[in-house]
């Protein structure tokens, strides 16, 4: 058995699970120092206490070995809060009293940090860059308290990777093989190296990201993604020998999956779901797949997990070989790869005002989001849902002479819902502002006339000091991420529920103006009633037979064109309050919940039935298959698009495995479908018949990977409402 596929098995069974403890109380409210301080003494308190473990063969060592239990357990697996400052209290009374609530409990992710700050200094650079900016006497006490925070921080993480050394080194002196004794010595030598200083070697380099994302996870607990690890690692790459570069890499990959037996959430498992951005182009323009790239593939082909997920940005300038790669992972079921058409996404990005060299440094968050690493923060000032508003406004009114009139109608409501959208984020964000100016009677005059006192998670009660030092700007400007210190002011608007929209606007279209069989009051009447009845049954058949989303039908297309277009043109009339650009995007995550939430809908879908993922066809729909579905996607102008896209079609696995060469015709169908000017695209190879017999003999389909939208999972792990859903998307 080779290293990789040991220690995929130890991975995989959760082999550290032995090292893992619920996290004392800890206690540091008390302590004479301020807020943000006290946030930081608690993480260092847990990076000085928490279990170390270094697992049998491991290269990349570190992991999480504290959890909070909470009651219960699922399918044997341990079920544990988020966040471990539930049981590291930091603020005290009189906090409470200034602020007016407690908001240590929230915790805003969905960040990309630069990693490449840790990277080119260290962490003995990051403590001297947060020292010597505290010399500036004119630093305000906000400013003071952070910095003071970061090196709190700083030091902690630097204290867990040193006691990680002394375990290496006390398990090499144990270790009975010399082969074993010398890798273990080896291993406490890249630790003492990394714990302060420049990484020399790949195995240094690899081994540091790996530290400064755990801390960071221990800080935020999930959502905090990558990057681009091609571009940040290959600069790292030195004479490292390429089977050397594959299985450290590999090695990265398995340790990014070391916690996914824990049941934490409604997916039944654990919800890192972490994203790598592999390709695309350098800030410079030039083609950035290198060595590290292609070896990544490589990992993946022998790792092939779920997590993390993995987001190409296939470019012109990149070589052939790296999309004929991937498509081999996708044909081959890695469901955890998605696409990305690098040059219209950066020319539309460059259209909405980011420099030239930050729209090419792109990467992602969870859920496909666009950031800037460490240069900006896109998530998120508003999540129109169009399908709800669609309802509302025919529950209040009906009387539209004509279908324009009806779609001019939603159009101002739509209007209306974006401008109010962007508003309540402004004013949140600009209390935000009050409080990193210095202005504390301004803020807290604004909290208690009702304004928020946080901007969607970010709150001046909830610090992220560790993470902050990873955002360009951060430390120069003594403020925590929260704040927004990093240059790019931009934010994303993320359209959802876009699919059941003008599935509904479509068939209203045909039933009631054009064959004029049924009154809008018909339709409306009976979605409230969940086309109870047979005359109910009748009117749902006759909505479902009308055209749909994904067919490549411009009779529906059109309309969905028409209104897709206008949201995402009318979010570009607004910014931010700190001058930003809205990012228009079209997401809908979580169709389940979602779906569960809406009533039915005039497309003929049922109450609580989920909904489509993002600009996915409806289950179902899709009748003339995966071209045509692209073929839909793609006559959306791509240059109103800067932020998020997903088109997730479903293909059965005989597609691909019928043909000589399964891989070369998805990767003509993907170089097709960006020629027409498509912009992502998120594959399922699988079908239906393998997904009943994994939910009749789960045991026989352990490694079967399924994406849900933004996430994958091993299928046999979802609950069993999730795994129905995705069983219907493949079924006609």
């Amino acid at each position: 058995m080779t290293r990789i596929e040991f220690l995929r098995e130890q991975t995989v069974s959760a082999a550290n699970k032995c090292a893992r403890t619920p996290m004392p109380p800890m206690d540091v409210s008390e302590e004479p120092l301020s807020l943000p301080e006290r946030k930081a003494l608690g993480l260092k308190k847990i990076f000085e206490t928490m279990p170390v473990y270094i697992g049998k063969r491991e290269r990349i060592v570190g992991t999480r070995t504290y959890f909070t239990p909470t009651e219960g357990n699922a399918d044997g697996h341990d079920v544990f809060g988020y966040t471990l400052f539930a049981g590291a209290k930091y603020v005290n009374d009189d906090d409470i009293a200034r602020f007016g609530r407690n908001q240590s409990y929230i915790n805003r992710t969905h960040y990309t940090p630069d990693f490449g700050i840790v990277l080119s200094r260290g962490i003995d650079g990051i403590l001297i860059d947060a020292r010597e900016r505290l010399c500036d006497a004119g630093l305000m006490e906000h400013q003071r308290d952070f910095l003071s925070s970061v090196v709190i921080a700083w030091e902690g993480l630097k204290t867990l990777i040193l006691r990680y050394a002394d375990e290496a080194d006390r398990l090499s002196c144990a270790a009975d093989d010399a082969a074993d004794r010398q890798e273990l010595s080896d291993i406490a030598a890249v630790c003492r190296a990394v714990s302060g200083g420049v990484p020399k070697t790949f195995h240094e380099a690899v081994q540091l990201l790996w530290f400064a994302h755990l801390g960071i996870i221990v800080e935020s607990f999930e959502f905090i993604n990558y990057g681009r690890l091609d571009v940040l690692l290959g600069q790292f790459l030195f004479d490292t020998p390429k089977e050397e570069v594959t299985q450290l890499l590999a090695c990265l990959l398995l340790k990014m999956y070391d916690q996914a037996d824990l049941n934490i959430t409604y997916l039944g498992k654990y919800a890192a779901q972490l994203v790598v951005t592999l390709g695309g182009v350098l800030p410079g323009g030039e083609d950035a797949v290198n060595d590290v790239t292609m070896a990544f593939l490589d990992a993946i082909d022998q790792t092939r997990l779920p997590e993390p997920e993995f987001n190409l940005r296939i470019s012109r300038k990149n070589p052939p070989e790296f999309l004929s790669r991937a498509a081999h992972l996708t044909v081959t079921g890695c469901n955890f790869v998605s696409y990305y058409n690098d040059d219209l996404f950066v020319e539309s990005m460059i259209g909405r005002g980011l420099s030239p060299e930050d729209a090419r440094s792109y990467a992602f968050d969870l859920c496909q989001d666009i950031n800037i690493p460490g240069r900006g923060d896109f998530w998120v000032c508003g999540h129109p849902q169009l399908a709800f508003l669609l309802m509302r406004m025919l529950d209040e009114r009906r009387d539209f002479a004509s279908f324009d009139d009806l779609l001019d109608a939603y159009k101002a409501l739509l209007a209306e819902e974006i401008s109010a959208t962007v508003r309540r984020y402004n004013e949140a964000e600009a209390q935000m502002t009050l409080y990193a100016r210095g202005d504390y009677d301004a803020y807290f005059a604004g909290i208690r006339r009702g304004l928020p006192m946080d901007r969607g998670g970010n709150s001046p009660m909830a610090p992220l000091p560790l993470l902050s030092a990873l955002f360009h700007g951060s430390i120069e400007q003594g403020l925590d991420v929260a704040f927004e210190p990093y240059p790019v002011k931009a934010k994303g608007m993320m359209f959802g529920t876009v699919v059941e929209a003008v599935n509904a606007l479509a068939a209203i279209r045909r039933t009631v103006y054009d064959t004029k069989r049924y009154t809008l009051d018909e339709i409306i009447d009976a979605c409230a009633s969940d086309f109870a009845g047979e005359d109910g049954r009748i009117l749902q058949a006759v909505l479902l037979a009308c055209p749909k989303w994904g067919n490549d039908d411009d009779y529906v297309d059109t309309i969905a064109v028409d209104v897709m277009e206008f949201c995402l043109g009318e979010c570009r009339k607004y910014e931010t309050s700190l001058g930003g650009a809205i990012l228009g995007g079209i997401h809908q995550p979580h169709p389940v919940p979602t779906g569960a939430g809406l009533g039915a809908t005039p497309d003929g879908r049922h109450k609580g039935a989920p909904v489509a993922v993002t600009l996915t066809p409806e289950s179902g729909t899709m009748k003339n298959g995966p071209t045509a579905a692209l073929a839909s996607a793609a006559k959306l102008d791509p240059m109103l698009v800067q932020w998020n896209m997903c088109v997730m079609v479903n293909y059965f696995s005989s597609v691909f495995s019928s043909t000589e060469n399964g891989a070369g015709t998805f990767e003509q169908l993907l170089r097709t479908y960006f020629a027409r000017g498509g912009m992502q695209h998120q594959p399922n190879v699988t079908d239906a018949r393998e997904l009943r017999a994994a939910q009749a003999e789960p045991e026989k389909y352990r490694d079967l990977i399924v994406r849900l939208w933004g996430v994958s999972a091993h299928f046999v792990d979802l609950p069993r409402n999730l795994q129905d859903e995705m069983i219907a998307r493949f079924e006609a």
